[in-house]
């Protein structure tokens, strides 16, 4: 029961959770694109500027024609930047990627499947001490899981399992010398 209650408060202490969702504020996030970077947004505004200017100016074909070039120039800059950073970015996804079955990660991008693996790195145990390491805590979860076996603690009826599962045992290991010889 201890530790089912330590998992359920560490579980809502990393991953955040909280069933009243009235008291919780939670960020609406568009999904985002793993090649973009804030040069490109920096680029992608500039260029929108250009052409800005460009459309509002129509009284000064002198002007009007230099805002064309330097929109067009900053166009082609930026679509030749987003082409670039697509190209890295897939270069690094397909380095990283397992090759055992590597479209595994592309269905799950595209069906929106992928998680954040989250790692509980403390637990606190009944003494109030916190584990300092993910083998501490590891360590903390397996004696919790798997106690000591004391036979002194066993009931009549464990110690005669225990006894027909030596017993067993014997019985296959003599069995197994005997086709040895």
């Amino acid at each position: 029961m201890k530790l089912q209650v330590a998992i359920r408060k560490a579980c809502k202490e990393t991953c955040g959770q909280n069933r009243n969702k009235n008291t919780t504020k939670r960020k609406e996030k568009g999904k985002t694109v793993p090649c973009w970077t804030n040069g490109l947004t920096i680029m992608w505004k500039k260029t929108n500027v250009l052409r800005r200017k460009y459309h509002r100016t129509t009284s000064n074909e002198a002007l009007r024609e230099s805002r064309k070039n330097q929109y067009e120039k900053a166009k082609a800059e930026y679509q030749a930047a987003v082409i670039k950073e697509k190209t890295r970015s897939w270069k690094e996804y397909c380095t990283t990627t397992s090759p055992i079955n590597q479209w595994n990660e592309v269905y799950k991008l595209a069906s929106n499947k992928t998680r954040r693996l989250t790692t509980i790195t403390t637990l606190q145990k009944p003494d109030g001490i916190h584990t300092e390491s993910i083998e501490g805590t590891l360590k903390f979860i397996m004696d919790q899981l798997n106690p000591d076996d004391n036979s002194q603690d066993d009931t009549y009826y464990h110690k005669k399992l225990a006894s027909l599962q030596n017993n067993r045992y014997t019985c296959r290991m003599i069995e197994h010398l005997r086709e040895k010889r």
